[in-house]
């Protein structure tokens, strides 16, 4: 049975009253009850034994001393406001109570925050909720993405997908308090979003790619609630999220021959080197790259292969070692290079293309701290291309210096994208660009032919 108790955390005058439900033996849950006292007038001494309250019934007394921890004093005298606390904290225990016999019942979890929401009830704090806000529906897909079915007949979402939500949350909440706004999920058409676009744009300073993954998002949010029948503007349907084609920025086969004959001065240059270089001829994501170990190498049919599980998608991957990663195990022993935490990583690895001489005037993005906002926000524009280098430039390198040399399929299963067309967009490509490749292909075989020895008869034997 579940019982309830209050108490004092200090001797602070005024001091918050806590409220205690003891839901089984090791289980309290502990909030502030919303009321506060002077400790002064706070009795811990105050408890009631079963007789003592058969006699106090008795007498027509109806105040009672709920749990062991204490209860306002009330003296001979009764003060008006004494008694109006003994009142306010009997009513809130028993609709806490009620609550938790109701929640059992239809088998609600109880914890921290059912508690806090029966306070906050029992205060009339809660807001009336409006299922039709367009808040309350990313915050329900939010909920709702831990137990979505995929395609791939996977359950739950990916915490990637699950915080690009709640980014989307967050930023329509800023868009609401810059417009003194709330709007609903009907409100949401093309114009809305021609309005929300200018917004993120000229006030938000945000590029396009980003402006357009919100737009995107806020469309699979209004499919949402339109499935779960919460009306919808009639042409939502209309609105299309959008990503600009930039450039792929990754590092030549040259300018790794250049990196890789580079030697440092500081051993941390040329460990975060050593890692660059594998990066670049296995194909991963730094999540995967960096914990790399001697147990991810494993021999296949006499060919010696590394063997990992990708921490983002969770398919198992097989990649052939290159004799530059062979090379680099061979000078550590057969074993990978020291581990680096990523932002290291980043921050190392731009310093070694620096000084490889990696400055060729590139066209991108990085991030700057506005003078003014003191806001970080990514940069376009040009600039030397070692400046330009993250960790995910590795999976850039492998996708685009193999592209055309190893067979599309083949690579997108080294990179684990679900598509050739996943895979062409991700390295800048397009369907032409892979027609023009079989077309080269067909011409060297034709070629090639052409240039096949042809026997002729010189006579006949006698």
């Amino acid at each position: 049975m579940a019982t309830i108790a209050y108490f004092l955390k200090s001797e602070r005058n005024p001091s918050n009253i806590y409220l205690k439900l003891s839901v089984k033996r090791g289980v309290e849950l502990k909030r502030k009850s919303g009321y506060v006292i002077d400790p002064g007038k706070w009795n811990t001494d105050n408890k009631e034994t079963d007789k003592q309250r058969k006699n106090r019934e008795a007498k027509g007394k109806k105040y009672s001393i709920i749990g062991k921890t204490g209860f306002p004093k009330v003296a001979r005298t009764v003060e008006d406001k004494q008694e109006a606390m003994r009142d306010n904290l009997k009513n809130l225990s028993d609709s806490v109570i009620e609550s938790y016999n109701e929640a059992v019942k239809e088998g609600v979890t109880v914890n921290g925050e059912w508690l806090q929401e029966q306070i906050d009830k029992h205060h009339g704090k809660v807001e009336v909720v409006d299922v039709d806000s367009l808040v309350y529906q990313i915050q329900a897909y939010v909920d709702f993405l831990p137990r979505k079915k995929l395609n791939n007949g996977k359950v739950g979402a990916s915490a990637g997908t699950i915080q690009k939500q709640k980014s989307l949350k967050t930023k329509i909440e800023q868009y609401q308090a810059y417009v003194g706004k709330k709007f609903k999920v009907s409100d949401i058409s093309p114009k809305w979003v021609e309005a929300f676009e200018k917004y993120l744009f000229e006030v938000d300073k945000l590029n396009p790619n980003t402006s357009g993954r919100y737009v995107k998002h806020l469309k699979t949010v209004c499919r949402f609630a339109s499935s779960n029948e919460v009306l919808t503007h009639k042409n939502f349907h209309a609105i299309r999220g959008y990503s600009v084609k930039r450039d792929v920025i990754y590092l030549t086969f040259e300018e790794l021959d250049k990196i890789e004959g580079k030697t440092f001065e500081r051993e941390a240059l040329n460990n975060a080197k050593d890692w660059l270089i594998i990066g670049c001829y296995i194909g991963q994501r730094v999540s995967d790259l960096l914990n790399l170990t001697h147990k991810n190498l494993t021999t296949v049919s006499g060919m010696e292969m590394i063997s990992l599980k990708q921490q983002k998608t969770g398919k198992q991957v097989m990649i052939p070692v290159h004799e530059k990663v062979k090379a680099i195990l061979k000078k550590n022993n057969g074993k990978f290079p020291k581990k680096i935490a990523d932002q290291k990583f980043n921050k190392h690895i731009k310093d070694v293309c620096e000084i490889a001489g990696i400055d060729e005037a590139t066209y991108g993005g990085k991030m700057v701290k506005d003078k003014e906002t003191k806001i970080t926000r990514k940069q376009f524009g040009m600039f030397p291309k070692h400046e330009l280098v993250s960790s995910h430039i590795c999976r850039r390198s492998f996708a685009s210096n193999f592209y055309g040399e190893i067979p599309t399929s083949l690579l997108k299963d080294i990179t684990a994208h679900s598509t050739e067309q996943q895979f062409l967009a991700y390295i800048g490509k397009s369907s032409s660009d892979s027609a023009l490749q079989v077309a080269e292909y067909w011409s060297k075989q034709a070629a090639n032919k052409k240039k096949e020895p042809q026997m002729t008869v010189l006579g006949k034997a006698n």
